[in-house]
């Protein structure tokens, strides 16, 4: 029960189907859907300007689950206490005790403690903690808290401590090889419910930095894009047939250094020549930071310093030239870290 419950929580919680869809889909009527809002505040859909409601993926499957809860025998009201039950507890209660160095205490603050003890796991290379901790943090959390408010603040402080030569260099790679993996690991969870524009997205030739262009993807996925992600060190042979076949609506890519930008041109160049095929080109990257001149000799839209810039600038892109009628009320994370830039390693 409780990794089913889990699994529920990993579904998008991306708005996108009115309460008619919702119906087809769980065979709950209407009237049962909103009691159920009312009463036990589940499901919790968003509202358009007029008022409307839109239901995720994760309010879908929640209902289904709802649905077949009911219909085991379960009081409604129990079985939304199941579904509201404390993560943290569920783990402790497993029929697999974890050690006790792997033992949870996320209090009241929510996400800083988790972020401090995801931090401290990967310092003392305690994996097994750290995939705790995540597992904790993809069950409570939405994906763009855990990406803007745990994962950015963590590679920053490594990113810092590397800089001020005061970790190793063996304990940043680690950690970034484990978010790496994570972030695969969310990118492929909710790829089968996405049914936006096609975005394509990885570093350009001879550029391995690519977890800034990996967390994009990440985000993008979750406006309900649907993502090729293409990881580091693109090279051109076959690239344009390929472009030509997948025919997506937009191809971001990113570069970490100066030595990069010139192979970032040159698909750019490839990618504006198929603007006939309804192919667009984008970019971002450290460098374009560091060194804005560049930006005047690239072919293509900059998409900004940020990920939230980067993720609005497609929006744009995908309203102004209609690649899909797919459209979707995308919600913006305001915090502080939400503007963390995308040239991040």
């Amino acid at each position: 029960m409780i990794d089913k419950i889990r699994h529920l929580l990993a579904f998008s919680d991306t708005p996108r189907y009115n309460i008619k869809a919702v119906v087809q889909q769980t065979q709950v009527n209407v009237s049962t859907l909103r009691a159920w809002e009312q009463r036990y505040g589940v499901p919790q859909p968003t509202r358009t300007e007029h008022g409307h409601r839109l239901y995720s993926q994760r309010d879908v499957e929640i209902i289904k689950w709802l649905k077949q809860a009911t219909e085991d025998g379960i009081a409604i009201s129990q079985a939304v206490v199941m579904l509201r039950s404390d993560p943290e507890e569920s783990i402790h209660k497993s029929s697999s005790p974890l050690p006790s160095q792997a033992q949870l205490h996320i209090s009241d603050a929510g996400w800083p403690d988790l972020r401090r003890q995801l931090f401290d796991a990967l310092v003392n290379t305690n994996l097994r903690q750290a995939h705790v901790l995540m597992n904790t943090a993809v069950t409570l959390f939405p994906t763009s808290t855990l990406v803007y408010d745990v994962i950015l603040p963590i590679l920053s402080d490594f990113d810092k401590r590397w800089v001020d030569e005061t970790g190793c260099i063996a304990d940043e790679q680690i950690a970034v090889q484990f978010i790496r993996q994570r972030l695969m690991s969310l990118l492929q969870i909710h790829a089968p419910f996405t049914n936006g524009p096609r975005l394509i997205c990885g570093t350009t030739n001879g550029d391995f930095h690519d977890l800034g262009s990996l967390i994009y993807a990440v985000l993008m996925e979750q406006q309900g894009w649907e993502v090729l992600y293409l990881g580091p060190n693109l090279g051109l042979t076959g690239l344009t047939e390929f472009l030509t076949r997948q025919a997506p609506a937009l191809v971001v890519l990113t570069a970490s250094m100066a030595e990069h930008v010139v192979s970032l041109q040159q698909v750019g160049q490839m990618v504006m020549g198929l603007h006939h095929h309804g192919l667009h080109f984008a970019y971002a990257g450290r460098v374009f930071i560091t060194h804005p001149e560049l930006r005047q000799r690239m072919p293509g839209m900059y998409l900004g310093d940020d990920f939230v810039s980067a993720i609005d600038q497609a929006h744009v892109i995908s309203t102004e030239n209609e690649m899909t009628p797919w459209a979707s009320a995308h919600a913006h994370h305001n915090g502080v870290h939400g503007r963390t830039r995308l040239g991040m390693q």
